[in-house]
């Protein structure tokens, strides 16, 4: 039996693009046809001003203008519903990649699981032979007595019924993204695997982690990262820090249109430091401590750990501060986009690992893991990224330098935190734990007053090299 391989639908892309330009040029359509009605309202009001006119005339004129408002009217109410059929269109892109996506790796791993049976049933065959039974009786009585019979049955039964399904599946895509969605949300709590807690290192100078073991499925790094961690004056370590080279991002998407995280535009980012793990209560509280500064709240989750939270933009940038002065190093909040190169981990997609969340990949409102929207989990409980960083998705949000723009219109390209213009809210990124799946996305954004103290709200700490 062999299974269906997806090919990219060319017919439904060349439908969509087909639809894109005709909702396009009808945009422009309707631009031009508006512009030309408050012309004409403009011309017929100077004549209505400038002329002696009959009354029958004035009138007459009065009735024209009229129409030419209700025309005007009807022309912007089309309008505005073509703009809104196109950000329906986009959305229903971006959902469709979602799900294909997500559909190709199911069919990877039945076809993982479909060769391990015929490898076990070719295995027992050769058993079975060497066997010499008298009879094909007693060769199907010897299998139905092996410790694998139930596993085959199995596999006989689901694997076909499998390969069918996800083929009408595939044929019937007009439903396709509804009827995953709703798989997916039933599936998650079945598929989600027990969390990792991996302790931070007490490292004192320049070293390569040794390798760890991680969950089926999980990427790992492409090369160990270089990490170091900074001694502090009067005794302590600062964060662990991972070298990273810099290099060009593709930062933002023009997958969704209309949104803050537009457009897309690269960024040549230098090389930076940037920490292994969000700052913890145990990093923040020696600042605290030191400084007389209030100690921040742990919400009854407990300290050590797990991710400081409940502290200002003012506060972060405080204890930056006090990490510099202590270590003789440049320490600071990340900005946007260089938060942003270290959460993609060199990909391109809306998650580090793929375009759909996965189960047991981080902690969010919906990601099926026990801290959902309960509280946060110790840092480093979940998989790094291709960088070896942790929880920049999920777990707690964490403020960066900028101030928040509505859109990417005139933003930096050098990698730097955007700091002019209306800075009466700064950015965060990364998702939490109370927050949805699709908040984690890599280009997501939000904003904050910088004297918001939130129990999801975090931070995590760049140092020049």
């Amino acid at each position: 039996m062999t299974t269906p391989t997806i090919l990219p639908n060319t017919d439904s892309d060349s439908e969509i693009i087909a639809l894109r330009q005709t909702l396009q040029q009808m945009r422009q359509e309707a631009e031009h046809e508006v512009q030309r009605l408050n012309q004409q309202i403009a011309e017929r009001s100077r004549q209505t001003n400038t002329a002696v006119m009959s009354v029958t005339a004035q009138l007459a004129m009065q009735q024209e203008m009229t129409i030419l408002n209700q025309a005007l009217e009807t022309k912007e109410s089309a309008l505005e519903y073509i703009t809104e059929e196109c950000r329906r269109l986009e959305d229903a892109l971006e959902d469709q990649n979602i799900a294909l996506d997500g559909l190709q790796q199911e069919i990877e791993r039945k076809e993982r699981a479909l060769i391990q049976a015929r490898e076990e049933m070719a295995q027992m065959r050769r058993e079975l032979e060497n066997r010499q039974p008298s009879n094909v009786s007693l060769r199907f009585s010897v299998l139905k007595q092996s410790p694998h019979w139930q596993r085959i049955q199995l596999l006989i039964i689901v694997v076909p019924l499998l390969v069918a399904a996800i083929w009408l599946i595939w044929w019937s895509r007009e439903s396709f993204t509804a009827a995953w969605q709703h798989g997916q949300n039933k599936f998650s709590a079945l598929l989600t695997a027990a969390p990792v807690i991996v302790p931070a290192p007490e490292i004192a100078s320049v070293e390569t982690p040794t390798e760890e073991i991680a969950p089926v499925n999980t990427p790992a790094p492409q090369q160990p990262p270089r990490t170091l961690r900074d001694r502090l004056a009067g005794g302590g370590f600062a964060p662990t820090l991972a070298m990273l080279a810099g290099g060009v991002l593709e930062m933002g998407t023009n997958r969704l249109t209309g949104e803050d995280f537009n457009p897309a535009h690269q960024v040549e980012i230098a090389p930076f430091l940037i920490g292994v793990y969000e700052v913890t209560y145990q990093d923040y509280d020696r600042f605290a401590q030191a400084t007389g500064q209030p100690l921040p709240d742990d919400f009854g989750w407990g300290r050590g750990a797990r991710p400081v939270v409940g502290v200002s933009w003012q506060e972060a940038n405080a204890y930056t501060a006090w990490l510099s002065d202590k270590t003789g190093h440049s320490y600071r909040l990340p900005s946007e986009a260089e938060w942003e190169f270290a959460a993609r981990g060199g990909a391109t997609s809306s998650f580090w690992w793929g375009f759909a969340a996965e189960p047991g990949r981080a902690l969010c409102f919906d990601c099926g893991t026990s801290w959902d929207n309960r509280s946060t989990a110790p840092v480093g409980s979940f998989a790094p990224n291709p960088f070896g960083l942790y929880d920049t998705a999920g777990n707690a949000m964490e403020w960066v330098a900028d101030c928040y723009h509505p859109n990417y219109q005139g933003a930096p390209n050098n990698g730097r935190a955007w700091i002019t213009g209306d800075c009466t809210a700064r950015v965060a990124r990364g998702g939490a734990f109370n927050k949805p799946a699709a908040s984690m996305r890599v280009y997501v954004r939000a904003r904050f007053t910088p004297l918001a103290k939130l129990n999801m709200l975090g931070f995590r700490v760049v140092r020049q090299p």
